[in-house]
């Protein structure tokens, strides 16, 4: 175990919060995580315990007053097959693996699953405990079981997807075993099969453009993540150039009346053939863009001092100097919240954690 003291996190976060850690602690493999809490390592390390990834959906408050830890499992290799089932694959990636690099090795090997979650920022390991997700597919629909080191027995386990108890932007790990378990890697079923999701927003005109200007007779992995990547890029900032943490808010789900309360807005504003963006959640409710609330409320482009929101995505608060702090961030965050509120009734939830 690598153990830093008084450690600066200003490059454990994609925020660019310049905040530090009593603590920071970093390890390589499975073996020497589990050696090290079975021989009390961590009874001399200050508490409280924080587990991250690339801190690519984390905002640091302030300086964190405990122990950081951070996975620097890092593989991909395919799992033995025991199904007999030839279009399938399983894949097995170290919870430290960057989440991209896996889904460029499945494209490279025609592999199909995680091609529309391409250019997601962070690791492995937090993505299943993210369950994160984009252009009509989440994390819990290639994911098979997730090996995670138990603090509490000092053993590792396997837990099956249906009991990593997986909803929008939440898991198990997010939960009742939040602290408890610590992701060491993650097993997921890929198909040598086309299976390409096309049915989000205009991914399937994206598709079907890069089909014509490349001459290809079909979709592949490789143009599928080509094309969410082109997508992405049209729309999000890149954490290298401009620090964010992507989505900042979750995009609400409401009661039936709540979403006719909107349309009624909308379409005073814009005329009675305006559809307002939505989605089907089921059992009467539906989902709602937390982008389109934001932009309705005139933030799109807002810039104040350090911090803004973004001019293409209004969903993503930026770091716009590089010099924000926290209370910056969480001022802006408020503003927002109370606009959409006022206009719409409608509250906002960080999809970001706030540590």
């Amino acid at each position: 175990m690598k153990i830093s003291w008084h450690h600066s996190l200003l490059g454990h976060n994609t925020f660019g919060m310049n905040v530090s850690c009593a603590c920071y602690a970093e390890y390589d493999s499975e073996a020497e995580l589990t050696a090290f809490f079975a021989e009390g390592g961590q009874s001399a390390l200050p508490k409280p315990f924080l587990h991250i990834g690339a801190g690519s959906n984390l905002l640091f408050t302030g300086d964190f007053p405990g122990t950081v830890f951070h996975s620097g499992i890092k593989f991909i290799r395919e799992v033995p097959d025991r199904t007999g089932a030839p279009e399938k694959l399983s894949v097995e990636a170290g919870a430290g693996t960057p989440w991209d690099e896996f889904c460029l090795w499945c494209a490279e090997r025609g592999l199909w699953g995680p091609e529309n979650l391409s250019g997601i920022p962070g690791e492995t390991g937090a993505a299943a405990v993210q369950n994160i997700g984009a252009y009509g597919v989440e994390f819990q629909d290639v994911v098979s079981a997730v090996r995670c080191f138990d603090a509490v027995t000092c053993s590792v386990k396997t837990i099956r997807k249906a009991d990593c108890r997986y909803g929008y932007r939440d898991s198990v790990f997010k939960q009742s075993a939040k602290g408890r378990y610590i992701v060491v890697s993650v097993i997921m079923e890929l198909s040598r099969r086309a299976v390409p999701r096309l049915g989000y927003g205009h991914v399937r005109a994206a598709a079907e453009a890069a089909l014509s200007e490349t001459g290809q007779e079909s979709l592949t992995p490789g143009l599928m993540r080509k094309v969410i990547l082109d997508i992405r890029n049209s729309k999000l900032p890149d954490p290298a150039e401009i620090g964010n943490a992507g989505s900042f808010f979750k995009n609400p789900v409401v009661p039936r009346s709540s979403y006719d309360r909107v349309e009624n807005y909308a379409r005073s504003r814009y005329g009675q053939d305006y559809a307002v963006p939505h989605f089907d959640a089921g059992s009467g409710f539906i989902k709602i863009p937390a982008a389109w609330l934001i932009e309705q409320c005139g933030w799109k482009g807002f810039r104040d001092g350090n911090v803004g929101v973004h001019d293409r995505q209004p969903l993503v608060l930026v770091n716009l100097t590089g010099k924000a702090s926290p209370d910056e961030i969480i001022a802006l965050e408020k503003k927002i919240i109370a606009s959409v509120y006022d206009i719409f009734g409608i509250g906002l939830h960080p999809e970001v954690e706030h540590i």
